[in-house]
């Protein structure tokens, strides 16, 4: 009898713990994304909100083309619902990690590889005949450092939604909010940052890599020059003599230098041509102030509007 008792008390005990596991298994069954870039990451999680869990491979301030896949990749693709990367040859070292992980579903094509570059318009895309390795590192599919202009940034969010709906249908209304605040956002911001840059609309301005082509675009900058003499090929000291005189005789007043290329080499072209060495962020959390999407570009249209005006750059007249 006694022993009846004890069981049904036991019983009895273990009600609030079944309740408490069934409150927590929606935590337990977020999609769990895996993103190449820090930018993609947040992008991911500014979509997917508390129902997603992301783990991005990059930390910010790497050079996505060069880096070197870790064992530590493999366990996280291991554990990924999702696998978001920026296609095309942006990420060269994609193919050998998932051969590697062994995980069919991130084979592109698969439900599980999230390419996000589907829908952007590409710059700097080769002729045919042109490719040859006398052009130093080019991509062959065109430029693919488009998450650079924000509005791009909306396509891509649209493809992240795209993913997570399919991977988690129940949530689908959910992950279209979350689109379309995002997409208010942006859209907000960019028409902000452009009225930003348009008193230097036109402005020349010298880039380390050729990154930053999207971004010029959008906000109405001109390339004038590169410090690389070809994409991914370290400048000599005569390329970077003939650089600074070209700066100098064509008004050049601003070097922009990412954070994973030589910052002395940009401030020493920029000093010997009497110009203004500018540090941006190329992706989210590549300098501490870039910490989101949005700020991101926030920091980095402020550090060039306060470089130009450092170098003495009038605003166009009218334009102010």
């Amino acid at each position: 009898m006694n022993l009846k008792k004890s069981n049904r008390r036991a019983a009895l005990l273990m009600i609030p713990l079944l309740a408490m596991a069934l409150v927590a298994r929606p935590a337990l069954a977020a999609v769990r994304v895996v993103t190449t870039t820090t930018t993609l990451g947040d992008i991911t999680h500014q979509i997917g909100g508390d129902l997603v869990h992301v783990t991005s491979l990059m930390k910010g301030p790497e050079n996505v083309h060069n880096i070197k896949p870790k064992p530590s990749f493999i366990m996280r693709l291991k554990k990924a619902d999702l696998f978001v990367h920026s296609g095309l040859d942006a990420e060269p070292w994609l193919g050998q990690l998932i051969h590697t992980s062994r995980q069919k579903r991130f084979l592109p094509g698969q439900p599980g590889s999230v390419d996000v570059s589907g829908g952007i318009t590409l710059l700097e895309v080769p002729q045919r005949g042109q490719l040859s390795r006398a052009m130093g590192d080019i991509h062959v599919f065109g430029n693919t450092h488009y998450d650079k202009d924000p509005l791009n940034g909306i396509i891509i969010a649209g493809t992240i939604a795209d993913a997570l709906k399919n991977a988690d249908p129940a949530h689908a209304e959910q992950f279209d909010a979350n689109l379309a605040a995002f997409t208010k956002k942006i859209r907000d911001l960019t028409e902000r940052l452009v009225a930003q840059m348009k008193p230097y609309r036109g402005q020349r301005v010298v880039v380390y890599h050729r990154a930053w082509p999207y971004f010029l675009n959008r906000f109405g900058l001109v390339r004038g020059g590169e410090i690389e003499p070809k994409p991914g090929i370290a400048p000599g000291p005569r390329h970077l003599a003939e650089l600074a005189d070209t700066m100098r005789t064509e008004g050049i007043k601003i070097v922009i230098v990412e954070t994973y290329n030589n910052r002395k080499i940009a401030e020493s072209v920029a000093q010997r041509a009497g110009a203004q060495a500018v540090l941006l962020a190329p992706a989210v959390n590549a300098l501490p102030e870039a910490d989101t999407y949005e700020h991101m570009f926030e920091h980095d249209i402020s550090a060039i509007v306060e470089a130009f005006q450092r170098a003495g750059i009038a605003a166009n007249a009218g334009d102010s």
